[in-house]
């Protein structure tokens, strides 16, 4: 069966309904992301030393660059995700209207029936052709809306802004990460290059990311390729250009930081949406 996916853009963010027959390795986002499980095999996802086990009444929520990963628990199939990536301009629009800024304090996101339906309503939207953009927005906004309700973090607790919070010496190895992201660079080198030991660099994205280095440039590096793919760019020179020693060792690693293989991702963005996720025909 072909890998099935499909995606949305909006003010939130994306929206992507995702078929995943394999583990996801240890990964980041730039976006705070909510994920719910609405079938198939079961799964479990490890986010920093916390596990949680999806189910239906069960969702994950991911800080921006925590990182994270999926883990298949039997054969029985694939098993079907409605995730969103969240932009961070969203969430704080959201906050400066509702008075409560946001960020997960648990990655357990517990869901109600209402939570269910919502999720329910807009993976048939997503995956309608004929769906109105507004109507789609609408939706997803409001199960955002009832989603970070459901996870908001304690008011007791201390936020934190990472967008204005993160040390000048971390946005600096980020920023060197980008700017390198075609070369081979290894941690130390980027330590060296913001004047930081090997150890206190780990310590800063432990800290303040929740991350590792070597899982934020994996993130760097499937940023830029999903950015060249989508711009229709040959998944060869894609490849080669991200460092790549052979086409088919650059699918290996974007499936297993997204889920899909690069020639599905491109087909998703570039394409209207599909008619059917899971192979069943609707």
């Amino acid at each position: 069966m072909a890998e099935a996916y499909a995606l949305h853009e909006g003010a939130f963010g994306t929206a992507i309904v995702l078929e995943l027959r394999a583990n996801l390795v240890p990964h980041a986002h730039s976006e705070t992301q909510i994920a719910f499980w609405l079938g198939g095999a079961q799964a479990t996802a490890r986010v920093g030393s916390g596990l949680v086990e999806y189910s239906e009444d069960v969702a994950l929520g991911v800080n921006a660059f925590e990182s994270h990963d999926m883990t298949l628990l039997d054969d029985s199939g694939p098993c079907v995700f409605l995730a969103f990536m969240v932009r961070h301009e969203w969430l704080t629009e959201r906050a400066d209207r509702t008075g409560r800024a946001f960020r997960f304090s648990t990655p357990r996101v517990h869901i109600d029936a209402a939570l269910r339906q919502s999720c329910w309503r807009v993976l048939d939207l997503v995956i309608s052709a004929q769906t109105e953009r507004t109507r789609l927005d609408d939706e997803i906004a409001l199960l955002l809306e009832a989603a970070t309700d459901a996870a908001r973090e304690d008011a007791a607790k201390p936020r934190i802004d990472v967008g204005a919070s993160i040390d000048h010496r971390l946005r600096s190895a980020i920023a060197y990460m980008r700017d390198h992201v075609t070369e081979k660079r290894t941690v130390d080198e980027i330590a060296a290059r913001v004047g930081l030991s090997r150890a206190h660099l780990f310590a800063l994205f432990r800290d303040q990311l929740n991350t590792t280095p070597q899982v934020f440039s994996s993130a760097v590096r499937v940023e830029e390729a999903m950015r060249r793919v989508g711009e229709g760019a040959s998944l060869t020179d894609v490849a080669l250009d991200l460092g790549f020693s052979a086409p088919g060792n650059f699918s290996r690693f974007f499936k297993e930081h997204t889920g899909v293989s690069p020639s599905v991702f491109r087909r998703a963005v570039q394409d209207p949406m599909p008619s059917t996720v899971t192979g069943v025909p609707r």
